[in-house]
């Protein structure tokens, strides 16, 4: 208990945490709000603009896109159908439409320019009209007597509800990515202080890490023990900095709060173990690692999508394999899969990727630690 309220104690009399960890991302945050507020406002409730080709190969199709409502019961597609698929191409260059559908032999095809929320949310769409389809072939298959009630249930949005999708009461504003890559910034922050936290357990770097090198307390209880007081710390303080998020500026991190502060908690976990890996693995002076930490969260949230929202897209189609392993962009993407469709699967598969990582941050610095030996103290 003294040796966790000695770290509160250190942790909050730093300038640097107080203020990059804390100030810094309301600052940032309170220049996204009032940046992305009016545009915000003025495309929340546009419908998205579609097109379709072959419709006539699916005579229930287009009359379920048209029919399709958002939880506030406004239309959500701006439909718009087309002979050929050169005319569909053309508006899709031209940005009149986010996308079209094409219907070939039975089969639908999603062609989208860019991986847009808007696109997104087609794919969503196309995605359950397939699965009602299938049901209704399964159906006809094996209870033909349920046919007519599930093509009823259809026409009425019975099963392509927007609440199905879902949307209601969820994230709605294409903006809200940024808010996202600025929490997952905060939270892998936590790195500079797992820089700290190395450093005072190496005996060459520090007197303080002298002092604990020669205390009967073996090294490793003592990183332990300094890593779990220091990351509940770091979650409270994050949690406050979510609360502003959501309560001050209106951010949609997704209608579980349990799993929104979890996810807040493994991107910490996995903060502070990079700083202590960083501390303890590469060599140079303290003042290099610190600058090693700063270009690791940095360049993470930089992928993330916290300066530009795209690259996560370009990403996907060049190198995904960057979007799996990179922390930041797995924070966001726990974030979306919560506030946009509610895949929870999804949510846990980012988290678990996340902690994944954090854990053999620490396996190498435990290791690491294991094997530094000093001449004398």
């Amino acid at each position: 208990m003294q040796h966790f309220l000695y770290q509160i104690k250190k942790i909050l009399r730093s300038p640097m945490v107080l203020f990059w960890s804390i100030s810094f991302p309301l600052i940032l945050g309170t220049l996204f709000y009032f940046m992305f507020s009016s545009l915000n406002e003025a495309s929340l409730f546009s419908r998205i603009p579609v097109g379709v080709v072959g419709e006539m190969e699916e005579p229930y199709f287009m009359e379920m896109l048209k029919g399709a409502e958002t939880g506030e019961g406004k239309a959500m597609f701006e439909v718009t159908a087309y002979e050929r698929e050169s005319q569909a191409q053309k508006a899709l260059k031209q940005d009149k439409i986010e996308g079209y559908i094409l219907i070939a032999d039975e089969d639908f095809e999603l062609v989208v320019k860019d991986s847009t929320v808007s696109a997104s949310i087609i794919k969503v769409f196309l995605d359950q009209y397939k699965q009602n389809r299938a049901l209704i072939e399964r159906a006809a298959a094996h209870n033909p007597e349920k046919i007519q009630d599930l093509v009823m249930a259809m026409l009425k949005g019975g099963e392509v509800e927007i609440e199905d999708i879902p949307l209601k009461g969820q994230d709605k504003d294409p903006y809200n990515q940024y808010f996202y890559a600025l929490l997952a910034m905060a939270c892998l922050m936590a790195a500079e202080v797992g820089v700290q936290n190395g450093l005072s357990i190496q005996a060459d770097l520090s007197p303080l890490g002298a002092r604990r090198n020669a205390s009967p307390k073996g090294k490793i209880s003592q990183v332990v023990s300094d890593f779990l007081a220091t990351l509940f710390i770091y979650c409270v303080l994050m949690a406050g900095i979510l609360a502003v998020l959501v309560y001050v500026f209106h951010r949609d991190f997704g209608s579980s709060k349990g799993l929104i502060f979890l996810g807040v908690c493994a991107g910490c976990f996995t903060g502070l173990a990079a700083g202590t890996m960083i501390a303890v693995v590469f060599r140079g002076s303290p003042r290099a690692k610190d600058a090693i930490s700063v270009a690791f969260y940095m360049a993470s949230s930089f992928l993330g999508g916290l300066q530009w929202v795209k690259i996560t897209y370009y990403l996907e189609e060049t190198c995904p394999i960057v979007n799996r392993i990179n922390p930041a962009t797995l924070i966001v993407n726990a974030f979306k899969s919560l506030a946009i469709f509610g895949d929870v699967r999804q949510y846990w598969i980012n988290v678990a990727t996340l902690v994944g990582i954090g854990l053999l941050f620490i396996a190498v610095s435990i290791v690491k630690l294991g094997r530094t030996k000093y001449a004398s103290i």
